[in-house]
């Protein structure tokens, strides 16, 4: 992959970059987008962000960038944070000190986004091509306070639909657990990853580690986990695009202590049908289940 270096990215960039700013922290209320726009070359921010908003990445530059080790944990989203097919082309102005997190294609769009540290604040920096490479839309964000570590593939979770011809996409990032407790937060981008708005903040609604996220359309999604002391199956369900979410119950078969769950994956010609794995763990063996579901994830079936 090319790297430019930082003065001549800067250049590139025209000086400067600008996160988007959240929308209010209240799970109940209607996510209010921050809109992000390009102004002759440059990401501008359209209004000022309220007090809970992300911050600007213009308070630091592509300069600020510095190196830090990044941290890792078990838990992996069943999509692959990491994919991208070799002939897609990876966006050419990405900083030496940024890691990929996750990729994404289909057809001649693709989707990157970067772990990077702007001003010593953690960052993420995204990427959207709609002509496999010829040209990218780019932003910038810096994390939330309560989120403010060096993303790593292990932090986040990407699910995407498309409505009425346009793509919705979602982000969940998670904190590494410290006294106990993981922050888990859920965003929304309709404009391909170029601005974000807060969902939700399922931090002491969704326990266990995160293991992915899947929606199946504008407002049904699924959130699955691993919780090891957990009396039913950690996968939990929305039906109003992820602004609350309810534990779906699956009991956990005799013999068995607890459940690993996978997101579900629907039928790409028909959202009804879809199959959902859980691997069932005992003191003498771990036994996986495909349950299946012909009702758009109401009822879930062995």
């Amino acid at each position: 992959m090319l790297r430019l270096s930082i003065l001549a990215l800067t250049m590139t960039l025209l000086s400067g970059m600008v996160g988007c700013s959240q929308g209010a922290d209240d799970p109940g209320s209607h996510p209010q987008e921050a809109a992000a726009h390009e102004t002759e070359g440059k990401l501008s921010e359209q209004g000022p962000p309220d007090s809970n908003a992300l911050e600007n990445a213009n308070s630091g530059t592509l300069d600020d960038l510095t190196t830090e080790t990044s941290t890792t944990k078990d838990n992996r989203s069943s999509e692959p944070t990491a994919r991208a097919t070799e002939d897609f082309p990876e966006p050419a102005q990405v900083p030496e000190n940024a890691e990929r997190i996750y990729a994404h294609n289909a057809g001649s769009e693709g989707w990157f986004i970067y772990s990077a540290l702007l001003g010593g604040q953690a960052s993420l920096l995204t990427f959207y091509s709609p002509d496999r490479g010829a040209n990218w839309k780019l932003s910038a964000w810096k994390l939330d306070p309560d989120l403010n570590q060096r993303m790593t593939d292990s932090n986040i979770f990407v699910a995407m639909a498309k409505t009425g011809g346009k793509n919705q996409i979602w982000i969940l990032l998670t904190s590494d657990p410290g006294a106990g407790l993981m922050t888990k937060k859920l965003y929304l981008s309709d404009n391909e990853l170029q601005s974000f708005s807060l969902v939700s903040d399922m931090s002491d609604k969704v326990e266990g580690y995160v293991s992915g996220v899947t929606f199946a359309d504008a407002q049904h999604g699924w959130i699955a986990a691993s919780y090891h002391d957990s009396v039913t199956v950690p996968l939990y369900r929305t039906t109003d695009g992820g602004k609350n979410w309810v534990l779906q119950h699956i009991d956990i078969p005799e013999g068995f202590k607890y459940g690993n769950v996978s997101p579900p994956q629907f039928d790409a010609s028909d959202s009804k049908t879809g199959s959902l794995a859980i691997e069932f763990v005992s003191d003498t063996e771990n036994r996986t289940y495909i349950y299946k579901t012909t009702d758009a994830g109401e009822h879930w079936d062995k």
